[in-house]
């Protein structure tokens, strides 16, 4: 895997990811590095303080207790020649229980603690040797001073013969034993000298590592923010766009983004929503279109594209189509039987005489009421045409828009949840890092308590409070690229809420075409007024002809132009064509 794979997320693979997908795949990268890093920075650390752990509690016993060795060892040979050379009895018995109990004994113990930490070499197994020897001389010693004799002078019969043991056996072992003890501290400083060595680089190459890591973990964070704000933008943008050119009353929308996540399923719904929504206003079109042709037969041509909130404009046009229907019917039936009545007058022209003039102004009212039915018809078909329009489209936009919008708001949410896990991270990550720089800082104190054997520590405490500096830097430029995208998600958010303002206009839009719908309503109730009005006349006409029977030729005049009148609204209604009752 090459360096730029290690820094970089692949566009393609996140493409075919869903948004949760997208953020938990870039998060385990983020959190691998952060572990790889911590890990390489515990090792650090457990490194140098083992390193010092072994310094201290190994090599530096191991020199105190061969030192301690080298003291008795010495103190042992100064007792032994002060007991032969003192004249005073009292010292001379101390100076034997010196060298022959107290400092044999010690030299035993520092050789035990010795053998805890070397084990048994060939040194232990020497100084094991002397002392063994030096213990048998010491008895020899002891046995010869307790058959001497002592003179007037204070000295012993025997002393020659103990000066000769203690050259001849005594002193030799002694300059073994600090020999071997020598010979163990030229040992143990190459054996601290190296193990330092190995110390220092180890620790060097493990800061390198974590510095090296460092720097990838920020390279790939900054490459995944540029990555993630890619993935998420584009898509919130072309369904932003979608948006706008519905609320222009657009609906000719085509989203320009495919991927295999959230906001590919939003763009397709989209799609298909106002694909849906511009077949209902065509079918709407040609409906009134046939209406206002005056086929009053059918309502929506395509009644299987209303479902859900479509259905009650569906039957608002059947409704529309069927009360017109009904108000034809019965303008044909009335012009029906106006045509039967002038037939009759025409039979009975002579009986109807005297009603001629209240004959023509009951047709007149008639011919003025059929007049206004047939204004208001007209005027009730355009206002309903508009009315339907307006209230398709303003539902849809509305219905659309506050759905995508509420989609569009919980994303940003999501997205503002994960920028503050992240600002947690970074902040756990700058806790670790005061620690750090804490222990560092321990390290340096008690490196100078060391001295000159601290020095060396004192060195890698250094790098590891720089190591833990450059962590909270990079610490901190984390806050602020994270407190940079939410400033960005509060910029969206305003974005959403100047969208919803659109959409309570478009609320407005719905409210203005209702209240014609309720003025057309109104005309409809004016409308079966007059129709009552054109019965009442015809009502009229029928008394007038059968009180006016005196007056038959001018009737038979009225009554023939009454006849004309009668075909000819017959024809004018024959254009309509409505449904079957």
């Amino acid at each position: 895997m090459s360096i730029k794979n290690l820094v970089n997320l692949d566009d393609n693979k996140l493409r075919e990811m869903n948004v949760g997908k997208k953020f938990a795949h870039t998060f385990t990268r983020i959190y691998i590095y952060l572990g790889l890093s911590l890990c390489l920075l515990i090792i650090s650390i457990a490194v140098g303080i083992l390193g010092y752990h072994k310094l201290y509690n190994n090599y530096y016993n191991q020199n105190t207790y061969q030192g301690l060795l080298r003291i008795h060892n010495q103190n042992l040979g100064k007792s032994a020649w002060w007991a032969l050379a003192t004249r005073v009895s009292e010292t001379r018995q101390e100076q034997i229980v010196e060298f022959h109990e107290t400092m044999l004994n010690n030299m035993k113990e520092d050789l035990a603690n010795l053998r805890s930490y070397r084990g048994e070499t060939e040194l232990i197994k020497s100084l094991d040797a002397n002392i063994k020897n030096m213990e048998a001389t010491t008895n020899k010693l002891a046995s010869m001073y307790a058959q001497a004799e002592e003179l007037e002078d204070g000295s012993l019969s025997n002393g020659d013969e103990i000066y000769a043991v203690m050259r001849d056996e005594l002193r030799p072992e002694v300059l073994k034993t600090v020999e071997n003890t020598r010979q163990m501290t030229s040992n143990v400083t190459k054996e601290v000298t190296s193990s330092y060595d190995l110390t220092i680089v180890i620790m060097t190459i493990m800061v390198v590592i974590s510095i090296i890591m460092t720097i990838l973990l920020i390279v790939f964070m900054k490459n995944a923010q540029n990555t993630l704000t890619k993935c998420v933008v584009m898509p919130v943008d072309e369904v932003a766009k979608a948006a706008e050119q519905m609320a222009r009353g657009d609906l000719n929308v085509a989203i320009d983004y495919h991927a295999n996540d959230e906001f590919d399923i939003l763009a397709r719904d989209l799609e298909n929503s106002t694909r849906a929504s511009m077949n209902i206003v065509n079918d709407i079109s040609n409906s009134l279109n046939e209406i206002s042709e005056g086929d009053f037969s059918i309502g929506t041509i395509t009644p299987n594209l209303y479902h859900g909130n479509f259905s009650p404009i569906s039957e608002s046009m059947n409704t529309i189509t069927d009360k017109l229907s009904n108000t034809m019917n019965d303008v044909k039936a009335a012009s029906a039987r106006v045509s039967e009545g002038a037939e009759n007058m025409s039979r009975g022209a002579n009986e109807l005489a005297e009603g001629a003039t209240d004959q023509a102004a009951a047709v007149e009212e008639l011919t003025a009421s059929v007049s206004t039915v047939t204004e208001q018809t007209e005027k009730m078909a355009e206002d309903c045409a508009k009315g339907v329009q307006m209230s398709i489209a303003a539902q849809k936009v509305a219905k659309d828009g506050a759905d995508k919008m509420d989609q569009v708001t919980e994303a940003m949410q999501r997205i503002t949840t994960a920028s503050k896990e992240i600002q947690e991270v970074a902040n756990s990550i700058e806790a670790i890092s005061s620690q750090t720089k804490l222990l560092a800082l321990n390290a340096s104190i008690e490196a100078a308590r060391a001295g000159d054997t601290g020095k060396g520590f004192a060195v890698v405490a250094q790098e590891i409070g720089q190591l833990a500096q450059q962590s909270n830097d990079a610490v901190q430029r984390t806050h602020a690229l994270v407190s940079s995208a939410l400033a960005e998600i509060d910029s969206g958010n305003e974005i959403v809420a100047e969208t919803q303002i659109t959409l309570h206009e478009i609320g407005d839009s719905v409210n203005e075409l209702a209240e014609m719908m309720r003025t057309s309503g109104d005309m409809a109730q004016h409308q079966a007024s007059n129709m009552r009005e054109i019965n009442q006349g015809i009502e009229q006409i029928s008394e007038v002809i059968q009180n006016n029977s005196a007056t038959a030729q001018e009737s038979s005049a009225v009554s023939s132009e009454l006849s004309d009148q009668s075909n000819q609204l017959h024809n004018l209604m024959s254009q309509f064509q409505v449904k079957l009752v």
